[in-house]
C-alpha cells in the first residue's frame, strides 16, 4: 500500500525542532486508523486495540498511519503521519499555517461535512435533554469564510523584531502570521500593515497582544494593545502609530487589567447594525462596541440570532424581561421595541457603559441598565420580590452555574439559553430542570465556521404539574 507524506498536515519539519512538545518523546511504531467522527475540541476521533485515539487536522473517513504521543486508561493521542486514502470529505486548506496554527481546526474538513459534525455533537453532547424537545437544524453561516472582524494577536519579541500572529496549536508558540482565511481580504491588508509598522518597533517589544476590530459597515477599524512590560511612553508611542496607519481609534493598557487606559487616540470603538428586515424589532439600531467589548465574531449571523432570540420569545407589549450577560445591548435594545422593560445586568463596566450610550443614542428609555455580577445581581433580584415574564442568558463559556437557581426563581414561564459550550450547556439545561423547566426548542448556530465552536440557543419553559 502506498502511503503519502503528511507534512501538510503536521506542519513541521521531518527532522523534528529540539522546541517540538513531543522532541524527547520515545517514538513508537505507527498505527493504521480510520477517522470516525470529530470531537468537541476539534481533534479526530478513530479507535485502536479498544482505546479510542484523537488526532489533530484530520477529516471523518481518512484512512492513516499515526504514531501515538500521549498513551492514557482509555484514549490515546497521536500525530498523523502518513495519509493512505484521504476522506472525500477532505478539501485543500489553502493556508500554509493551517498544519500548526492553532487560530482554526476544521479547514481541511468540507463545510457540508463540518455541519453533520457539529449537528452531531450537538445531539451527543445534549442527549439527555432531547426527549420531548423539538431540535431545529443547525443554521449554516453566510459566508462560512471571511467572516471575522476581530482578531486578537499575540506579540513575542524575537531578536531585534517581534512576531506577531495566533497561538501555535496546544502551545504558547506563537506562529508569525500574515494573512488568515477567517479575515476577508480588506483585514488582511490592513492586518499587514499593521505588522510591518510593529515588526522592528522597539515599542512592540512591549506588547503581549494586539486586538484589531472592524464595524460592519465601513472599512473602520480600531486597535487595543495589552502591554505585559513598559508604561506610557511605550504606549502613546503604539497610539501614533495607529493613528499614522489611519486607524480610527486605539487604546492601550496592561494586560493585566484591560479596564486602566495608560494611552488612547481617535475614537476607539467600533459600531455594528441590528436591522429590522433581519431581526424583526420595531426599529433599527446602530450599536457602538469598546475595543474591549464582547462582540460575535460573524455580523451576518449575529443579526439572524437576535431575531431568533425575539421570535422565539413572542414578548407582549405589557412583559417584563431580564437580560443576563447583557453587554452592550446586542438583545436588550432589539427586546426593548417588543415590551413594557427590560432588565439589563452586566459584569463588565465597560459594555455596561456601552450598553448605556447605545440606549441613549437609540432613544430608548425602558431599559435598566444594571453593572454587577450576574449571580449577585440576580441575587439581590431575588430577595427583592422581583417576577419577570422572560430571562434570556447569553454567558460566558464557562456557563451560568451560579445564577442557575436564582434564574429559575426569576422567570415566571420562559428561559432563553445562549451558549458557545455545549458541556456547560448540558451541565446548566440539567439544574435548570432540578428547577422546574424543561426543554422545549433547541437549534445550533454555526457562528464559528473552520472550528469545533458552536452556538446553541435552548428555549426552556416552566413545567406545571407533575415533576419534570
Amino acid at each position: 500500500m502506498v502511503s503519502y507524506p503528511l507534512m501538510r498536515l503536521r506542519g513541521d519539519n521531518p527532522k523534528r525542532r529540539s522546541g517540538h512538545k513531543f522532541a524527547h518523546r520515545r517514538e513508537t511504531a505507527p498505527v493504521e486508523v480510520e477517522v470516525e467522527s470529530l470531537a468537541w475540541g476539534g481533534k479526530g476521533v478513530a479507535h485502536h486495540d479498544g482505546k479510542a485515539i484523537f488526532v489533530s487536522k484530520v477529516v471523518p473517513g481518512d484512512k492513516l498511519l499515526v504514531r501515538l504521543t500521549r498513551v492514557k486508561t482509555s484514549y490515546a493521542e497521536a500525530e498523523a503521519f502518513s495519509m493512505l486514502k484521504p476522506s472525500p470529505d477532505r478539501v485543500e486548506p489553502k493556508c500554509k499555517f493551517f498544519s500548526h496554527c492553532g487560530g482554526c481546526q476544521w479547514l481541511s474538513t468540507s463545510y457540508p461535512r463540518q455541519l453533520a459534525a457539529k449537528e452531531q455533537l450537538l445531539r451527543s453532547a445534549l442527549r439527555h435533554h432531547l426527549d420531548g424537545a423539538e431540535l431545529l437544524p443547525i443554521v449554516p453561516a453566510e459566508p462560512s469564510l471571511g467572516y471575522r472582524h476581530r482578531g486578537e494577536f499575540h506579540v513575542y519579541p524575537t531578536g531585534e523584531t517581534v512576531k506577531i500572529g495566533f497561538f501555535q496549536e496546544e502551545s504558547h508558540r506563537v506562529i508569525n502570521l500574515d494573512t488568515c482565511l477567517l479575515f476577508d481580504s480588506s483585514y488582511n491588508l490592513r492586518y499587514q500593515e499593521l505588522r510591518a509598522a510593529l515588526k522592528e518597533e522597539p515599542a512592540a517589544r512591549a506588547l503581549e497582544s494586539v486586538t484589531m476590530d472592524r464595524s460592519d459597515s465601513a472599512e473602520s477599524y480600531v486597535l487595543h494593545f495589552r502591554l505585559h512590560h513598559g508604561g506610557e511612553p511605550e504606549a502613546s508611542r503604539l497610539c501614533e502609530i495607529a493613528e499614522s496607519l489611519g486607524f480610527q481609534g486605539a487604546l492601550a493598557t496592561p494586560a493585566s487589567d484591560a479596564t486602566r487606559e495608560i494611552a488612547k487616540v481617535g475614537r476607539p470603538w467600533t459600531t455594528y447594525s441590528l436591522g429590522t428586515a433581519e431581526t424583526g424589532a420595531d426599529k433599527d439600531f446602530l450599536l457602538r462596541a469598546d475595543a474591549r467589548s464582547f462582540t460575535q465574531a460573524h455580523y451576518a449571523m449575529n443579526r439572524k440570532l437576535v431575531g431568533s432570540v425575539l421570535e422565539w420569545l413572542a414578548l407582549l407589549r405589557d412583559e417584563r424581561v431580564l437580560d443576563l450577560y447583557a453587554g452592550g445591548g446586542n438583545f436588550s435594545l432589539p427586546m426593548a421595541s417588543r415590551c413594557k422593560q427590560v432588565v439589563a445586568v452586566e459584569g463588565s463596566l465597560i459594555a455596561h457603559r456601552d450598553a448605556k450610550e447605545n440606549a441613549r443614542e437609540s432613544n430608548v428609555l425602558n431599559i435598566v441598565h444594571v453593572p454587577g455580577e450576574v449571580a449577585e445581581q440576580t441575587a439581590m433580584l431575588v430577595a427583592g420580590g422581583e417576577q419577570f415574564d422572560a430571562v434570556v442568558l447569553d454567558p460566558p463559556r464557562t456557563g451560568a452555574k451560579e445564577a442557575l437557581g436564582n434564574v429559575a426563581s426569576l422567570a415566571s414561564n420562559r428561559i432563553i439559553y445562549i451558549s458557545c459550550s455545549l458541556p456547560a450547556l448540558d451541565r446548566d439545561l440539567a439544574m435548570l430542570k432540578e428547577h422546574g423547566f424543561r426543554v422545549s426548542r433547541i437549534q445550533g448556530w454555526d457562528l464559528f465556521p473552520q472550528t469545533y465552536n458552536l452556538e446553541t440557543m435552548v428555549l426552556l419553559i416552566r413545567q406545571t404539574g407533575g415533576q419534570c
